[in-house]
């Protein structure tokens, strides 16, 4: 009798179980700009409503079990099922829902309505980047993994995206336009991006003008997704490693709905540490001598920057977030020119300072009307030096001077985006409109005194945007126009499609691809003067790819032509007028990208592409392209040895292999006559070229849990360029000591530097090995 009441009482208390109702707790974002949606309907999917979002997004629910289907639904956004048993974290759910007006995300067919299912590939979450590159220091390694990047400059976080200049690669930080913040960028571990990827949630890539930003340059848009401000609970992740040090603090915030602060410092002491032997001096090597290098103290270095964001919401459903970003940065550069082990004789050869400023307000309206307005500043300031005097009859501190500047740009902008509900031939339709003031000023030494240039231009940009969307694909046709208030104006165009292959309604197989006419205000400089001028180009790409839950694969080829480019331009006398005619600059290359996404044991990405393009010169006469790699590569292996392992190994590789070099033909400033005349440049190629081999080695140690106010941590060794010193020809493709052009350095073989000498890069030791540790930790309240 006792056994039957203990076994009666066992299935009772396991019916309770099963029956207990489960909390969810959460909030619906729009998916791409990670906006909280208010009014959303959450449903079972008999349709029997549960509740709705708050002004917030927020939702606190119970269902009747954890393996409940729900339907969320709301007008003007495509419906969406959400299966709560795929979810890690009942109390911190994120649901992403997408207008069904722009390209935004994905969908799925609902209750028998024929909605359509498409995934917005260009949208990236950071975590998932993170499957095979484990968490990196410089946003750039996330970058990398994208497809469309196509290579990056050598030691630098600028990157190429299809065949593109660096420069022709735009930012923006929400909406908001930015510059390509980096760092110390000095070709060395502290270089790494301003933007802070663990304030982030996630990273699109816009290379049409139907999608994203219409302020996109001559190439694409990347596009930062800050992560949102939800302020339920304070929470904090503190990071302490030998270079850098951060700490992220989230949480409620007065009338506001809550606040978000970061901020980061680069160790100066350890940077200088890992440098001093691996970037400044020569090969003062004697395999037959012990003899110990002295120390040439080549850095002084300060880094730091901190963002901040407040986001706010009223019971209509309008919201807003503000965002600050600032980031300033010092540096001195010195190189060691003496051969002696025993010996130092040090140059300044960079000294200089860089500070951004970025203030940004999102307003989003119930209504589908959203804009934004911004102010950027960017400071910038470095003097460079000769690593000898080639100044003849001057001073010794005059004598190795090549040139300095002081250079500001001032942005303020004002940009809107409005969905419409009708329809023309049966296409949805949206428009953004931009607005641009720039105020651009140059300092520079010149006729013995500083010289002062300025310009100031007013940018209007807008687009119409028709959306056709259909089981089989996805078009978007943009149509606009840029101008400024100088009388300069282009038209804007792309065309953008997207189609699945096979018949299948839900084929893993798509063919894609996009054509473009661009335009771009951009700052010249001719005769002690700032000219704003838009250069204009086009672009086209086709490709095929597979998508599956477990593999993401595609490929293609792209190309592009530019009416008016602009030629390199040196580190120093960027000011002078460039001599050489340039006619028009073409370019083309593949790309393809493989993702092996995360599985219990393995998981690893790889990006490879190939460019060549030339700039057609007057006389017959071509230089190569800026971007051109015979071939660029990144690769991510991820291993866990068990399924519950807290260990993982990250093993990385790049390559950039034959990346061209430019040399300047220099004809300095004079007076001659009693009159300025004014300098002058002429670019050339060196009949050499730059390679990058690279492999590194990261080990992670993740301790999760959920104590107090302990949530996870992670201990961390990251070994960079591991075979530096691997001295087997066959295998250089491994790694080695990459030389890299660091700075600049005269030549002149008549030694008079009056009638014009010539500016060649200055080629000094790249990355050796350098090892980082430290360790991340997350806290909540």
């Amino acid at each position: 009798m006792y056994l039957m009441r203990s076994i009666l009482f066992l299935l009772t208390a396991s019916i309770m179980l099963i029956a207990a109702p489960t909390r969810l707790v959460g909030v619906v974002l729009e998916a791409g700009s990670d906006r909280p949606v208010a009014d959303v309907n959450i449903l079972y999917m008999s349709g029997k409503k549960i509740s709705s979002t708050d002004a917030r997004g927020r939702f606190d629910i119970e269902v009747t079990s954890e393996n409940t289907v729900l339907l969320v639904k709301k007008e003007g956004y495509d419906s969406l099922t959400v299966n709560v048993s795929e979810f890690p974290d009942f109390l911190d759910m994120v649901i992403l829902v997408s207008t069904n007006v722009r390209d935004l995300g994905q969908s799925t067919v609902i209750g028998g309505e024929n909605i359509v299912e498409w995934e917005n590939v260009r949208h990236v979450e950071l975590d998932k980047l993170e499957d095979a590159a484990g968490m990196r220091f410089d946003l750039t390694e996330h970058l990398s993994q994208m497809s469309g990047i196509s290579g990056q400059k050598d030691f630098s976080s600028a990157l190429f995206y299809d065949g593109s200049r660096a420069e022709e690669v735009i930012y923006h930080l929400g909406r908001l336009r930015v510059p390509n913040m980096r760092h110390l960028d000095v070709g060395f571990p502290g270089n790494l991006s301003v933007i802070n990827p663990r304030v982030l949630n996630g990273i699109e890539a816009h290379d049409h003008y139907g999608s994203g930003p219409i302020s996109q340059g001559l190439a694409a848009s990347i596009q930062y997704l800050p992560a949102p401000v939800e302020g339920e609970d304070f929470g904090a992740k503190l990071s302490l490693g030998v270079t850098l040090q951060e700490i992220v603090v989230e949480g409620p915030f007065l009338f506001w709905d809550g606040f978000r602060f970061a901020f980061r410092r680069l160790d100066e002491a350890m940077l200088k540490n890992m440098g001093e032997k691996f970037f400044t001096e020569f090969k003062k090597r004697d395999s037959g001598s012990d003899e110990v290098v002295k120390s040439s103290d080549p850095f002084n270095l300060s880094a730091y920057d901190f963002f901040a964001a407040l986001s706010g919401s009223d019971s209509l459903g309008n919201n807003w977030g503000l965002h600050l970003l600032y980031s300033t940065d010092k540096y001195i550069i010195r190189q060691d020119t003496s051969t002696l082990m025993s010996e130092v004789n040090s140059i300044d050869i960079i000294k200089g300072s860089q500070n951004y400023l970025v203030l940004g307000l999102d307003y989003n309206s119930k209504w589908g009307l959203s804009w934004n307005a911004g102010f950027v500043r960017q400071s910038l300031s470095d003097t460079l030096r000769d690593t000898t005097g080639f100044r003849a009859n001057s001073v010794a501190e005059s004598a190795s001077f090549i040139d300095g500047f002081n250079f500001v740009q001032t942005t303020i902008s004002v940009g809107a985006e409005k969905p419409f509900q009708g329809h023309i031939l049966g296409s949805d339709l949206s428009t953004s409109l931009l607005f641009e003031h720039q105020i651009i000023e140059r300092e520079y030494p010149d006729f013995n005194a500083v010289q002062k240039m300025k310009e100031s231009g007013n940018i209007l940009t807008g687009a119409s945007r028709m959306r056709w969307l259909s089981q089989k694909q996805n078009m978007v046709l943009a149509l606009g126009a840029l101008a400024d208030f100088s009388g300069h104006a282009s038209p804007i165009a792309s065309f953008d499609l997207e189609r699945k292959l096979f018949s299948e309604e839900k084929s893993p197989w798509r063919l894609f691809g996009n054509a473009a006419w661009r335009a771009d205000w951009t700052p010249v400089y001719q005769e002690n003067d700032i000219d704003g001028i838009l250069v204009k180009g086009a672009s086209a790409k086709l490709g095929v790819g597979y998508r599956s839950k477990y593999l993401d694969v595609q490929t293609h080829g792209f190309g592009r032509y530019y009416v008016n480019p602009v030629l390199p331009q040196p580190k120093a006398y960027a000011h002078y007028t460039e001599q050489t005619d340039v006619d028009f600059a073409w370019v083309y290359g593949v790309q393809a990208k493989a993702e092996w996404k995360t599985s219990h044991h393995f998981s690893m990405g790889t990006n490879i592409s190939s460019v060549y393009g030339e700039y057609e010169l007057a006389g017959d006469r071509s230089l190569p392209w800026q971007a051109n790699s015979r071939l660029d590569m990144v690769s991510h292996f991820r291993f866990y040895p068990r399924k519950d392992s807290l260990f993982s190994f990250i093993l990385s590789h790049h390559a950039a292999w034959h990346r061209p070099l430019y040399y300047y033909k220099i004809t300095p400033s004079a007076i001659e006559g009693g009159e300025e005349v004014y300098g002058t440049r002429r670019v050339d190629d060196i009949e050499d070229f730059t390679d990058l081999f690279r492999t590194d080695l990261r080990v992670n140690l993740d301790l999760p849990g959920k104590r107090a106010f302990f949530r996870n941590v992670r201990f961390y060794i990251e070994a960079n360029n591991i075979l530096a010193n691997l001295d087997v020809p066959a295998l250089r493709f491994l790694g080695g000591e990459n030389a890299r052009e660091r700075s600049v350095v005269t030549q002149d073989n008549d030694s008079n530097h009056l009638n014009g000498y010539e500016i060649v890069p200055f080629m000094a030791k790249g990355m050796g090995l350098f090892v980082q540790f430290g360790v991340e930790g997350t806290f909540s309240i």
